[in-house]
C-alpha cells in the first residue's frame, strides 16, 4: 500500500501512526490528531518524533511485548486491550494500543475510544445496577484485573531480563582495544534489538600477536545473543581454544592457528545439537612482522584495502560453523604493507535495506572504502555508519551492524 494512502485512512480514522525510528523513538505518520494534544500536551513532541513510553506507565509495559512480536514477526495486529487516562481537564478517556509489521516497518497505532465502548461501559453497570449475573460479573472483573496485573508484571520482567542479557553480552565485546606499535583499530557495533546475535573481539595473545574474530549467529533474539556469548566464552586465552599445545605449530607461544580454532568450534557447536549456526572470521596477526593469518568459516568475505585503492580477495576458508567438518577448513597468510587497512563487517552491513527496498550491497561497500581511503581507520568507519544510517532512512536496520576496522601503519 502507498505511503500516502496508508496515512490517510488511517487519519481518517482518527489513530495516531507512529513508525519505529530507533530503540525507543518513532517517528510520527500522517496528522496528529487532536485528541491527543488534548489528552499529553504539546510537550509530548519533539517536531515529528514521539517517545512511546514517555506517555503513559501502562505504553511502557506493553512495549517489551510489542517488541517480541515484531521480532517474531507475528502476524495480524497485538492489541493492548483498553486503558484510562485523564486529560488536564479532568476528563477520564479510554485509549488503545495496538502493533503491527508491514515489511521491515515496525508500526504503533494509538487510538481513543469512542461511544462503542462507553456503550458497553454503561451496560455492564446497568447489569450490575439490577442484579444480572452479577456474581459471574464480579468475579470476572477481579480475574481480568488480576490476569492484566500478571500481564504488567511478566512484562516488567521480561523487559529487565532482556536488559540483563544485553548486559551480560556487552562484557564480552572489547571495553579497551589492546595497543600493539604499529596497529590502530576502531569498530562500530549497532544492535537492531537489545541482544545482538553478533559478536566480535580483539584478543591479546602475547607481545607481538593479536587474536581478532567477527562472528553472526543465525536468528535473532535471545536464542542467538546465547549462542553467541558461548561462542565468545570458547575465544578467550584461556579456555585452551585460542592456544595450541603442539610444539611443531609454526606459531610462537602455543599460539592456536585460525584453522584449528576454526575446527574446534565446528566440532563443539554442532547444528544438530543447537538448531543454530554461525558464521565467523578468525585471524591471528603478527603486529611484529605484518603478517595476517585468517580463515574464514562461511562469514561476508573482509575488504583488504591498499593505499592506491586496491583491494585484495581473503575468501579462504570453509563451510559455516557447525556442518561437522564435511570439509577441511583452508587458510592463508596476507603481508601487510604499511597504509594497509582491512575492514571486517557482518552481513547486516550489505544485507541493510532502505525504504524502497533496495540492498545496500558489497560494490556499494567497497566504493565506499576506496573513496575514504585515505583517511584514518576510525573517520573511515564513521563514514561508513553515517552512509549506513543515512541509507537505511527513518525505519532503522533489521539486522545487526558490526564493523572492525584494522589499519598497519609499522614503518
Amino acid at each position: 500500500m502507498e505511503d500516502q494512502l496508508f496515512r490517510d485512512i488511517l487519519g481518517i480514522q482518527g489513530y495516531l501512526v507512529m513508525e519505529r525510528h530507533s530503540d525507543r523513538r518513532f517517528t510520527i505518520m500522517g496528522p496528529i490528531p487532536d485528541w491527543f494534544t488534548r489528552i499529553f500536551g504539546k510537550d509530548s513532541l519533539r517536531g515529528s518524533v514521539v517517545v512511546p513510553e514517555a506517555l503513559s506507565p501502562f505504553i511502557e509495559n506493553f512495549l517489551p511485548i510489542a517488541e517480541q512480536a515484531w521480532l517474531e514477526h507475528a502476524p495480524g495486529i497485538l492489541k493492548s486491550g483498553p486503558w484510562t487516562e485523564t486529560d488536564p481537564s479532568g476528563i477520564e478517556r479510554h485509549l488503545e494500543l495496538s502493533a503491527l509489521k508491514i515489511g521491515f516497518r515496525q508500526i504503533l497505532l494509538l487510538q481513543i475510544l469512542g461511544e462503542e465502548y462507553e456503550e458497553r461501559k454503561d451496560l455492564l453497570q446497568r447489569c450490575r445496577e439490577q442484579g444480572l449475573d452479577y456474581e459471574i460479573l464480579d468475579r470476572t472483573q477481579k480475574a481480568l484485573k488480576a490476569a492484566h496485573e500478571l500481564l504488567l508484571e511478566k512484562q516488567r520482567q521480561l523487559r529487565q531480563d532482556l536488559e540483563a542479557a544485553a548486559e551480560i553480552q556487552t562484557r564480552f565485546l572489547p571495553k579497551d582495544v589492546p595497543m600493539m606499535k604499529g596497529i590502530r583499530l576502531a569498530t562500530k557495533f549497532q544492535p537492531c534489538t537489545l541482544i545482538a546475535g553478533d559478536m566480535y573481539n580483539v584478543i591479546l595473545l602475547d607481545d607481538d600477536h593479536l587474536g581478532i574474530y567477527i562472528l553472526d549467529v543465525s536468528g535473532h533474539g535471545a536464542p542467538a545473543a546465547m549462542l553467541a556469548v558461548s561462542v565468545c566464552q570458547m575465544l578467550q586465552p584461556y579456555s585452551g581454544v585460542l592456544m595450541n599445545s603442539d610444539p611443531r605449530h609454526a606459531f610462537p607461544g602455543a599460539i592456536a592457528s585460525p584453522r584449528q580454532v576454526l575446527q574446534a568450534l565446528d566440532r563443539e557447536f554442532p547444528i544438530e545439537r543447537f538448531d543454530k549456526y554461525f558464521t565467523i572470521f578468525y585471524a591471528v596477526l603478527d603486529c611484529a612482522n605484518g603478517v595476517l593469518t585468517y580463515s574464514n568459516a562461511g562469514h561476508p568475505e573482509p575488504i583488504l584495502l591498499h593505499p592506491d585503492g586496491d583491494i585484495d580477495s581473503m575468501d579462504k576458508g570453509g563451510t559455516i560453523i557447525g556442518m561437522g567438518g564435511i570439509l577441511p577448513y583452508e587458510e592463508e597468510q596476507k603481508a601487510l604493507q604499511r597504509g594497509d587497512k582491512i575492514i571486517l563487517y557482518s552481513d547486516g552491513v550489505t544485507e541493510l535495506e532502505n525504504p524502497k527496498g533496495e540492498l545496500f550491497g558489497v560494490e556499494r561497500l567497497r566504493s565506499l572504502v576506496r573513496e575514504h581511503r585515505d583517511r584514518p581507520i576510525a573517520d573511515l568507519l564513521d563514514a561508513i555508519h553515517l552512509s549506513l544510517v543515512e541509507f537505511g532512512g527513518p525505519h532503522g536496520p533489521q539486522d545487526d551492524l558490526t564493523l572492525l576496522g584494522i589499519e598497519f601503519d609499522s614503518r
